[in-house]
């Protein structure tokens, strides 16, 4: 099967990669409909459960590619995304649905894993895989713009009609049975030899999946307080929010395609100007006194993800021999779900403190500063972590 088939068919697959995003638009309606429960047992039962299970699967998915192809591991993967992201529209208690949501953060872990493991699978060339990484980062962002948009509409039918919007798996789906190699596991295809292949993790590989953690750590901050500088700044409402999440989506599209150019370009410090983008997209978004600089601070942020995310997962895969690389993948992505999750437990209270000891700004403001210290001083470390060209 030829690698461009084999691309387009982890393409199609990657779209689904930022499917939590359906939900998060369709907060406020599902909260609405359950007027009795605490505002953050529904966010937990939507989010936080969708992203507990993420982060336990891509441990465990890294771990089955040793013994399952990984065109069966995605297939199930979206199967269960597609599963545990409809069936909520046919239910009425938060507790069956909470019950669907953990089941779609299951398929949601597994493909994050095994899109950029097919990826190290079948492309060797470093340079070629990371541009390859790069287009997958695009087609990721690309499917943050169509569920946030999409479901956003379906939201004026009613508070259960965004859920229809996870039938996008259908044609994920077909793309991986056509496209996608059934290659056996490494582990399977010497199973009559003496010496069994071991998973091999390295000190760089260690570095990298800490890497994720730290860049989603001050990453996440953007999702989590843009609405509110907004608000807060008098720039506009939910609506100019949703601008906002769109020009982030466009920022990730556009730098995706050209990764690979950039890559060419910057070489190891590749890693580095993307968090010092990051960090210059926080400070404009910070003190931006109009919605229009709002909005270009959102689309560079887009840029710093599809710049970051791809060096990392690819820096993940070539820092161990080819038959660990997918466990060294999964490793790395759960990192990156590991700093999303205490995001909100570090950043944000973090910035609220400076706000209480210092005053002139409010504790968002000071939390997308901090998030912007630490992206600034990271790409700085980083600049002696990596030793590779």
């Amino acid at each position: 099967m030829s690698k461009g088939k084999i691309k387009i068919g982890v393409y199609m697959c990657a779209i689904l990669m930022m499917g939590v995003i359906a939900v998060s638009s369709n907060l406020t309606n599902i909260m609405a409909a359950f007027p009795d429960v605490n505002p953050n047992t529904v966010v937990s039962s939507m989010i936080s459960a969708s992203c507990f299970a993420i982060i336990i699967m891509s441990l465990v998915t890294g771990k089955l590619m040793d013994f399952v192809s990984k065109k069966v591991l995605l297939l199930i993967g979206i199967i269960l995304w597609l599963i545990g992201g409809v069936v909520p529209y046919f239910l009425t208690t938060l507790t069956s649905m909470m019950v669907m949501r953990l089941i779609f953060g299951v398929g949601c872990g597994m493909v994050m894993s095994c899109c950029p493991a097919v990826l190290a699978e079948h492309i060797a060339d470093p340079v070629e895989r990371g541009k390859a990484t790069g287009t997958m980062t695009a087609f990721q962002m690309l499917g943050c713009v169509f569920f946030s948009i999409v479901a956003g509409n379906l939201a004026k039918l009613g508070w259960k009609v965004p859920f229809l919007v996870h039938l996008m798996a259908i044609v994920s789906l077909i793309f991986c049975l056509v496209c996608i190699p059934n290659t056996k596991p490494v582990r399977a295809a010497v199973e009559d030899s003496d010496e069994k292949p071991k998973f091999k993790p390295t000190g760089m590989m260690w570095v990298w999946a800490i890497s994720f953690l730290i860049f989603m750590l001050a990453g996440q901050e953007y999702s989590n307080a843009c609405s509110s500088l907004i608000a807060e700044a008098g720039l506009g409402d939910a609506a100019a929010a949703g601008y906002s999440l769109a020009l982030f989506a466009a920022g990730g599209v556009v730098c995706g395609f050209i990764f690979g150019a950039l890559a060419k370009v910057f070489k190891r410090f590749t890693l580095t100007v993307g968090c010092f983008v990051l960090a210059i997209s926080y400070l404009i978004m910070t003190f931006a006194n109009s919605l229009a600089l709002a909005l270009l601070g959102a689309f560079l942020c887009g840029i710093a993800f599809s710049i970051c995310m791809p060096c990392i997962i690819t820096g993940a895969g070539s820092s161990v021999e080819p038959a660990s690389s997918g466990m060294a993948i999964s490793i790395a992505t759960c990192g990156q779900n590991l700093g999303q999750t205490l995001c909100s437990y570090i950043i944000p209270p973090l910035g609220a403190a400076w706000a209480a000891s210092s005053g002139g700004l409010t504790g968002n403001q000071y939390g997308m500063i901090v998030g912007a210290i630490v992206a600034a001083a990271f790409g700085i470390i980083f600049i002696f972590l990596n030793k590779n060209g």
